[in-house]
């Protein structure tokens, strides 16, 4: 064999090993690029949070339709990333038509449904996207569901009241998603025993004394209680907050930062949290329209540590006048007023009379919406998920583009594979000539 020959095999194999190696590594070490606007083929933060907390098996059953071929694409896609992302997690995808038994067993009727199992909990999936299929791992294989029972009877937001500013159905909704059983409770005069979590939610009238009582040795007991409170919050709900260390400042926020985009100031941005209790960032910073300030009491009571959970930014300052809410234009004061960073959530914990410890969180604003679930995670569980939620989907005239197999092979072969084999047989050539020359 002549020499130029034997330097020609030995610099393809030395190609074709290198193409190996990259092939191999890749293989070890997969990573994808996401380009897609709505970033479809990437869980968000919040669902690998979820799938870090599955200790158990778990096994979903989707049922597709044969004729529908994008959407079984789509769910086959969905499915392929929680199963990649959690070992824990088998995954099996089936033609409903062809799967008369098992769907009977499994109570399913209709295309494209899907139902999660963990253990003997089984729950079914009418709607297969990230949000729904992430709460349902959430309740059937996460964390307990908490049964959170909104008070209602005083003018408070009710989970129930679809209105935007008066009701809470969205707060209900955010809340379900994380795992929360959310009901109505007419008045607080008796606690409902299966009660994870009691929220009050901006009452506007007074609660009975003895509303207020139950509910102070409910938390005593160990109970858990969400308190979300506007300027102006009647006096039994001061009190009550009062009783475990946490003094509402019957004031008003203002963010001068807010006032420089034509707003009247009285949406507080809520800047720091207290890392020693949520050490992770919340997905996006929560505003507050028409906030109030609060305070610890020093000392606090026996058998109560009480610490504050959020602050505003150094551009907002608290009307102790509450002016602003009356005129636009009111001004800081440097001998009245106070400035910022202000105190605007507290959590207190209770030593319970059984051992179990009780928690009350206070924030000076009922309007709280944004973020609601890292608050009631972290009083109900002792923890907050606060990973960054399924992103809506984006606006404009992008549409996923389904490719067959054939069709995915064409592009492949013809737009990777040949072109860089004919560059690696150009180079190889114009190599062998220079050497000839």
């Amino acid at each position: 064999m002549s020499r130029p020959r034997l330097l020609l095999g030995v610099q393809i194999a030395t190609v074709v090993a290198i193409l190996a190696c990259v092939v191999a590594l890749a293989a070890l070490h997969p990573h994808r690029l996401d380009l897609t606007p709505e970033r479809r083929f990437t869980l968000s933060a919040h669902t690998r949070e979820v799938l870090a907390r599955l200790h158990d098996d778990v096994r979903i059953t989707a049922f597709y339709s044969s004729q529908e071929g994008v959407i079984r694409r789509e769910m086959a896609d969905l499915l392929a990333l929680y199963q990649e992302a959690q070992p824990h997690i088998a995954v099996r995808l089936l033609d409903l038509d062809r799967s008369p038994g098992l769907s009977q067993r499994l109570g399913v009727s209709s295309y494209n449904t899907a139902v999660v199992e963990a253990g003997e909990r089984r729950e079914r999936l009418d709607l297969v996207t990230e949000e729904t299929l992430t709460a349902t791992l959430l309740d059937v294989a996460g964390t307990p569901p908490v049964v959170t029972y909104f008070v209602v009877g005083h003018g408070e937001r009710d989970p129930r009241d679809g209105d935007e500013r008066r009701g809470a159905s969205e707060a209900a909704r955010a809340l379900a998603a994380e795992g929360f059983q959310v009901r109505a409770l007419e008045g607080a005069a008796e606690i409902p025993a299966d009660a994870g979590l009691l929220v009050v939610a901006g009452a506007t009238r007074e609660l009975p004394r003895a509303e207020t009582d139950t509910l102070a040795a409910y938390l005593g007991r160990g109970g858990r209680a969400l308190v979300l409170c506007d300027p102006g919050t009647p006096a039994s709900v001061a009190g009550l907050l009062e009783r475990f260390g946490i003094e509402l400042a019957l004031d008003v926020v203002v963010d001068e930062q807010a006032r420089l985009f034509g707003t009247d100031g009285l949406s507080a941005r809520v800047a720091y949290l207290n890392q020693a209790l949520i050490p992770t960032p919340l997905d996006a910073q929560a505003l507050l329209p028409v906030a109030q300030t609060l305070r610890l009491a020093d000392p606090a009571p026996a058998g109560v540590r009480t610490d504050y959970l959020a602050m505003t930014g150094e551009t907002a300052w608290a009307d102790v006048d509450r002016r602003a809410l009356h005129d636009g234009h009111a001004v800081f004061r440097p001998d009245h007023d106070r400035r910022g960073p202000l105190p605007v959530a507290a959590l207190a914990r209770i030593e319970g009379s059984d051992g179990r410890e009780g928690r009350l969180a206070a924030l000076g604003d009922a309007d709280f919406v944004s973020n609601l679930h890292a608050i009631a995670g972290l009083v109900a569980r002792g923890d907050a998920l606060t990973g960054a939620r399924p992103p809506a989907p984006p606006g404009g005239t992008f549409s996923p583009l389904m490719l067959t197999v054939g069709e995915a092979r064409a592009i492949l072969w013809g737009g990777v594979v040949t072109p860089s084999a004919l560059l690696a047989t150009a180079a190889l050539w114009m190599a062998r000539r220079r050497r000839l020359a």
